[in-house]
């Protein structure tokens, strides 16, 4: 299978239960019309900010994020690099059934 830019290859090994819960926050926050930030992912998850910041490093690194450096660390935005969901409510996204 080819790798395109548009959508990374990500081995679903190496992520533990932390980048799960985070990546499940991110996918609420953006749902409910709120940016995912740094500090919005913190309160969600709980998690101590070595495990934060060391998960959402790795999860760039991967491919399965995307980081808005135009703030400070605390108020970067992460966005999923593939999403297969909408990110407002009562609009769908991605392939019509047929």
């Amino acid at each position: 299978m080819a790798r395109t830019t548009e959508a990374p290859y990500v081995d679903m090994q190496v992520i533990n239960d932390e980048m799960a819960r985070i990546y499940e926050a991110i996918a609420t926050i953006e749902y409910s019309g709120r940016d995912p930030s740094h500090r919005a992912i913190e309160d969600a998850t709980g998690l101590p900010d070595q495990v934060l910041d060391d998960s959402l490093t790795a999860m760039t690194w991967l491919g399965m994020l995307t980081a808005d450096d135009s703030g400070n660390e605390r108020e970067r935005i992460y966005r999923p690099a593939r999403r297969g969901w909408s990110a407002q409510p009562d609009q769908a996204q991605g392939q019509k059934l047929s």
